[in-house]
């Protein structure tokens, strides 16, 4: 048997805007240098993944991306210096919150394989 969590932070009404597919959108902007890349890669369309991010900032009240002109150029975007030091710090939330399932999750199989049931 194995524990799979998923973690999620929720604003203040209730709605998702930090996970793992958002970091992955980020990582993904950060590796591409463009949301609509960063999206194609995901399978999102640019539509949904510019609401994940719009959300994102939104909840955070801080951009996350420096977005630079379109047009014939192309030029994309790039993480804030922000962005990059919230994905560092969520990545390590996130660790620590599995390891202490996965801890507690244990203790429970253990727990649960010396039940006796008494009829």
């Amino acid at each position: 048997m194995e524990l799979s969590t998923k973690l999620y932070i929720l604003n203040d009404e209730g709605e998702k805007f930090m996970g793992a597919g958002v970091l992955w959108l980020l990582e993904g902007i950060m590796e591409t240098g463009s949301l609509l890349a960063a999206s194609q890669r995901m399978g999102l369309s640019y539509t949904k993944a510019r609401t994940m991010l719009d959300n994102l900032e939104k909840a955070l009240g801080r951009p996350m991306i420096d977005r630079k002109k379109g047009g014939a150029e192309h030029k994309g975007a790039e993480l804030t210096p922000f962005a990059i030091e919230y994905m560092k710090l969520y990545k390590g939330f996130q660790d620590d919150v599995k390891a202490a399932a996965e801890d507690r999750f244990r203790k429970f199989m253990d727990e649960s394989m010396r039940l006796e049931v008494v009829r």
